[in-house]
């Protein structure tokens, strides 16, 4: 009887603990698995919070907070102007960029890249009698005769250089079979290129209400030109040898851009300059597109409206736009520059590394430095690592190079560059510490396996304990009764024997 409850008290155990077990089991953290990845599966409904840099990145790269008053850069402000460095695409200065303002001959700068675009540089145009109507007067022009036949390329030197209004008409004709058409295909380009103050009537620039642009989208044009190789080449020339054509022998003809004029006549060289375009008449006064480089910033300035104004001194009319953009391109490389932020050779996180051989830790270094326009305040000690690391430890071996993270650099709010966290050494594995821990990792996540294996253990030697005691009393027991039986046999003997004698 008592064998039969030990044994239904030996299967309520078993049935509780296979019940039981399990469950709290699922409670525990897998292996691999951090506090707060358990967290979240227990409250699905709650959104992850992710870490944040120290600096709210709320914009993407270096930008300009405030912009310095006109009277800081220029000594007489033109209409409207705007200055971008070229390798970041950073605005460093605008004034008015979105003011509509006259382009004038800037006009040729769309001319021309739509020419590179549909056009061949070994075809040959013919000059039309048409293409020479409806031309100001007093407006620039290479002198190019009805019937005279030129390459392409040649008169894109002509349309770029010398500024020749005559040039737009023919290689209007040449791309879309007509002016108007051509003229369509300008504004669907502007538009493409999200222009959206901009409005051409024709292909040269002359005056007409209807023809107008923003000096924002007019450097959104020059920037798209300007990757175009041939344009580069063309508008980066200060002179170039014509060829002689059918009608007239060969010449040299220079670029309208005094900044990149080394002659006494120039006034207004500059040896950092190159490209691009000039363009004037009353209305939109003096504007200009123009590049420079100093060997660190690469900047485009776009000036629309600058004066000019009459030297009585000297007495000519000096073009400001010159001497206007000079100034804008030396403000700009006098307050900012492009420089390293982050550099690949300093370890800027490490690691804890588990089963190590060597080194209990790894310290991990950027994959790509961080190079990015800083201004002349910068301070390197605003500058903030976000570190992102998925694992706060690894588990060796280690390779050298292998990525174990990411870094994001903030300044004053601004990311100004990501790039991965690789470890800089290598760290081998101890294989006794990993059978180790290995091993540890097993009971620690299998625990309730154990215990459930304990308790059968234990309850199945209780058993077997219970069941050898009655087996060893069962067999006192029978030793006894034989014994006893023995006995009462002998002393029967012995009572028989004695009757035996006294009968005697």
């Amino acid at each position: 009887m008592k064998i039969r409850k030990l044994a239904a008290l030996f299967l309520l155990i078993c049935i509780l603990s296979v019940l039981i077990l399990p469950a709290a089991a699922t409670q525990a953290v897998p292996a691999g698995e951090t506090p707060d990845d358990a967290a979240q599966e227990a409250a699905p409904d709650e959104p992850a919070q992710e870490e944040a840099p120290a600096a709210a990145a709320n914009q993407e790269g270096f930008s300009v907070r405030q912009f310095a008053a006109p009277g800081e850069i220029f000594t007489t402000a033109p209409r409207a102007a705007i200055l971008i460095e070229l390798n970041t695409d950073t605005v460093l200065y605008e004034l008015d960029a979105d003011e509509k303002n006259y382009p004038a001959s800037l006009t040729k700068i769309m001319t021309c890249m739509l020419a590179l675009e549909y056009g061949n540089l070994d075809d040959i145009l013919t000059v039309r009698e048409e293409n020479l109507q409806n031309l100001h007067e007093s407006g620039s022009t290479s002198g190019l005769q009805a019937g005279e036949q030129m390459r392409l390329e040649d008169m894109l030197y002509c349309l770029m250089l010398e500024s020749a209004n005559e040039s737009c008409n023919v290689i209007a004709e040449y791309i879309s079979g007509s002016v108007e058409a051509f003229v369509e295909l300008m504004n669907q380009t502007a538009r493409d290129l999200g222009c959206t103050g901009t409005h051409f009537v024709n292909p040269h620039g002359l005056h007409d209400e209807e023809h107008y642009t923003t000096a924002r989208d007019m450097a959104k044009i020059t920037m798209k030109a300007l990757e175009n190789e041939t344009f580069r080449t063309i508008t980066g020339s200060a002179s170039y040898d014509l060829p002689a054509t059918n009608l007239q022998e060969g010449r040299t003809i220079h670029t309208t851009n005094r900044l990149m004029l080394n002659t006494a006549a120039s006034g207004f060289y500059y040896s950092k300059a190159s490209g691009i375009k000039t363009g004037f008449h009353t209305p939109a006064q003096c504007c200009l597109a123009s590049t420079a480089d100093n060997g660190n910033l690469r900047q485009l300035v776009i000036i629309l409206g600058a004066p000019l104004v009459w030297n009585e001194d000297a007495g000519i009319y000096i073009y400001r736009n010159f001497p206007e953009a000079i100034n804008l391109f030396e403000y700009g490389f006098n307050h900012f520059s492009i420089s390293t932020v982050m550099s690949t050779l300093y370890p800027v996180a490490e690691v804890q590394v588990n089963q190590s051989a060597g080194a209990q830790t790894v310290a991990l270094a950027p994959v790509q430095e961080v190079r990015t326009l800083i201004d002349k305040d910068f301070d390197p000690k605003e500058v903030v690592l976000d570190v992102s690391l998925p694992n706060k430890t690894v588990d060796a071996p280690v390779e050298a190079e292998q990525v174990l993270g990411s870094v994001t650099v903030t300044y004053h709010g601004m990311v100004l560059g990501r790039s991965d966290l690789a470890a800089i050494t290598t760290i081998s594995r101890s294989e006794i510490t990993h059978r180790a821990d290995s091993t540890k990792a097993y009971v620690e996540t299998n625990w309730w396996k154990w215990l459930f294996g304990i308790l059968l253990t234990g309850a199945a030697l209780v058993v077997a304990y219970v069941l050898v005691m009655q087996l060893l009393r069962r067999r006192n027991r029978r030793r006894k009764v034989a014994a006893r039986r023995r006995a009462l046999e002998l002393q029967k003997r012995k009572q028989r024997l004695r009757d035996f004698h006294i009968d005697e």
